[in-house]
């Protein structure tokens, strides 16, 4: 019986240990992409006076995107759709995150805000989005950043 109580608080102070460093991490931002340094070539200038429109394109996806700032707001929307590789390799989208970065002068991640979330779709569909975003004071370019999940195409040859 001591013994069992033993296994129970030495499990219960880990599983409390565990717990207290994610809080922490998620605190200090160890999980953020918050001053982090973006490429040059992936930065997307922020421009004023009117709807500005632009394409950002990796090898998972394509966004077609447009934007207009007004009185410290992006109103931004657009349109994302997977590659052609994702369609071709894999049988169904598990999930699809895409954020926009603001960015200082120098590239540093200000502030992220998430502007698409879907989950369980097929690889065909296109996914839009319409946000109206807070532009950090210091921002004078934007980026995008994409977490995708796909599920692979089950194959018949049960791994002969």
């Amino acid at each position: 019986m001591e013994f069992s109580k033993s296994i129970f608080f030495t499990i219960t102070r880990y599983v409390l240990v565990i717990f207290l460093v994610s809080i922490a991490a998620c605190q200090s931002g160890l999980f953020s992409y918050r001053g982090r340094i973006v490429e040059s070539d992936k930065r997307l200038a922020l421009l004023e006076g009117g709807l500005h429109k632009g394409l950002w394109q990796t090898f998972d996806l394509t966004v077609e995107y447009q934007y207009e700032q007004k009185a410290g707001k992006l109103h931004l929307s657009g349109v994302a759709e997977l590659s052609h590789h994702n369609k071709a390799n894999y049988e169904m989208l598990h999930h699809f995150y895409l954020t926009v970065f603001f960015l200082d002068i120098e590239g540093k991640v200000l502030d992220s805000e998430l502007v698409l979330n879907a989950i369980s779709s097929d690889l065909d569909d296109t996914f839009s989005f319409k946000k109206n975003l807070e532009i950090p004071s210091n921002a004078v370019s934007i980026t995008f950043h994409d977490v995708i999940g796909v599920v692979e195409k089950e194959t018949n040859d049960r791994g002969r």
